[in-house]
């Protein structure tokens, strides 16, 4: 049985997006933490340029390989199970080589975990709710990215061990167990791959994927605004903040942009398109510490929309695996471009 009543599907949703964030308080926090433990504008790059590599160009292997071996919940477990791994192995020293295994570790762990989730996630939706589904998710996802980047402000400002992030991603296993029995009590199928349907699986992501692809090249990366945010001397404490601003308005824009693209596709592509126009020309053409939030919360609608509307128009784990790597290029196209322009405009 593909699909479910909403009433039936919402506990199997809530759980997915407990794991979540959990999950997103560990890795978020640890990433809004890099520009705080790597200071050259390079190397952070490099860094960060690596695991997404790793966490983006891995997806369509690892959501190929679900699809046709039907591990979708080995996948996931796996994968979440990295999450306390990775950030332990980069909270032992806080910066250097064992910050940035500790990071690529984590990354890894996005990368096998997402398109088997994501399929398992649009197999309990019911039909005509996939944007709220998705939604949904992202919403108690980004509550954990939001209080990722707290608990380092935190951290940083008391002097707290890093390890502490680790915490909340140890407890993603029992609440994953807890989503695996709601999912089989449910009786749902996901929406395999498997058995010759791996390109129309492909064929119907594509308009998601180029999406992603373009539109998020041009998207300011929080991590980038908030990079842009310390060359104007806001104060370092401070800048996990910059980072917070950006996953507060992602959070607070899911649901409706769920909603919005069950009613009409065209205008929460719309929707999408407009905050990424704003994001950009209030950080390029006012380049300043104060506005650099402002440019936070509008990339943050962006994000909301990558993660809800093109999540919806995706099918099969080898979709969701193409989709993130596409996602993936528009990042590290982000990064780039908002880099090279933040080192000429300073």
């Amino acid at each position: 049985m593909a699909g479910s009543s909403l009433k039936k599907a919402v506990p199997i949703v809530l759980l997915f997006g407990v794991v979540s964030l959990l999950a997103d308080v560990s890795y978020e926090g640890l990433r809004s933490f890099l520009p705080v433990g790597v200071e050259e504008t390079l190397a952070l790059g490099g860094l960060v340029g690596v695991g997404e590599i790793v966490a983006w160009g891995l997806r369509p292997l690892s959501g190929l390989l679900v699809d046709l071996t039907g591990g979708y919940w080995v996948a996931v477990y796996t994968g979440y199970a990295l999450v306390p791994v990775g950030v332990l192995l980069a909270a032992a020293s806080g910066s250097g080589a064992l910050l940035a295994a500790g990071y690529w570790a984590e990354r890894l762990g996005k990368a096998v975990r997402s398109p088997a989730r994501d399929t398992l996630l649009g197999s309990v939706a019911p039909k005509g709710k996939r944007g709220l589904v998705f939604g949904l998710h992202e919403l108690l996802d980004q509550l954990g990215a939001i209080t990722g980047p707290l608990m380092v402000y935190v951290i940083v400002r008391y002097g707290l061990p890093l390890w502490l992030l680790a915490v909340p991603g140890a407890f993603t296993v029992p609440a994953l167990l807890a989503a695996h029995r709601e999912y089989q009590r449910l009786g749902v199928k996901p929406v395999s791959g498997h058995g010759g349907r791996v390109a129309a699986g492909v064929k119907a992501s594509i308009p998601a994927i180029a999406m992603v692809a373009f539109l998020g090249a041009l998207t300011p990366n929080p991590l980038t605004v908030e990079h842009i945010a310390s060359l104007y001397n806001l104060e370092k404490t401070m800048l996990p903040l910059v980072y917070t601003a950006a996953m507060a308005s992602d959070a607070l824009a899911a649901v409706p942009l769920g909603m919005l693209y069950d009613k009409s596709r065209s205008a929460s592509i719309v929707a999408i398109i407009v905050s990424v126009v704003a994001s950009a020309t209030i950080l390029l053409a006012y380049p300043r510490w104060e506005t650099v939030f402002v440019a936070a919360l509008l990339a943050g609608v962006a994000e909301a929309g990558y993660e809800t509307v093109a999540r919806a128009m995706t099918k099969t784990a080898t979709g969701y695996g193409l989709l993130g790597l596409a996602r993936g290029l528009g990042y590290g196209g982000s990064i780039l471009l908002y880099g090279w322009l933040a080192l000429a405009l300073h």
